[in-house]
């Protein structure tokens, strides 16, 4: 192979597979860190570990609304903040609407919902948050196929409408009357509309 080649051969090689990593406790850790160090093991592996101990712990938020199961991990806390917030404006929201719509709120409680320390070690933490935004998409997905499925329909129903407005108006011309004639232009006008949110609806 030629050194171009083999250039080309790294550049679009696929990443090596990550290392494996093993998560323990971190009192279990620093116990068999202390046992290394006593069982006279090499410095240089002491040091990486302490090294590795010393870095700060990597701190994730979750959202938790009063309830068995109503806690979600969050990417941040920012994150957290928001979708928290979003949630309670929605309670708030549906608990106005139903004031307006002059229905009683006695027994209404307030949506609860706090920013909390995430309660997952952060593989779990990210594999359910991963899994959350897969059903999300998957949902979003089959509303997209059903929105799409009813446009179609609509748009058959429209240009059908078109049609007859435009035989409509032909008629009328045909008749030649001065009130036939301002009936025409109205089927027109009408048929105009319909077609162009056609046209604007498939291109």
């Amino acid at each position: 192979m030629s050194t171009i080649e083999e250039q080309i051969a790294i550049l679009t090689a696929p990443s090596a597979p990550a290392i494996e990593v093993v998560t323990m406790p971190r009192v279990l850790a620093e116990q068999s860190l202390t046992a290394l160090e006593e069982s006279g093991a090499s410095a240089s592996s002491i040091l990486e570990l302490r090294g590795i101990l010393a870095e700060p712990a990597l701190q994730l938020w979750a959202i938790h609304s009063p309830g068995p199961g109503e806690e979600y991990p969050c990417m941040d806390r920012e994150d957290a903040e928001r979708r928290a917030k979003e949630i309670r404006d929605c309670g708030d929201q549906m608990k106005a609407e139903r004031i307006e719509r002059g229905e009683s709120v006695e027994m209404w409680s307030d949506w609860l919902t706090n920013v909390i320390p995430s309660p997952w070690e952060p593989a779990e933490h990210f594999e359910i948050m991963a899994q959350e935004w897969m059903d999300d998409a998957d949902n979003l997905r089959q509303h997209a196929i059903k929105l799409t499925a009813e446009r179609d329909e609509l748009l058959a129903d429209l240009s059908e409408a078109a049609s007859t407005l435009r035989r409509y108006e032909q008629l009328h011309r045909a008749k030649g009357t001065v009130d036939s004639m301002e009936k025409a232009e109205v089927n027109a006008a009408l048929a105009l509309r319909f077609e162009a949110t056609i046209a604007n609806s498939t291109t």
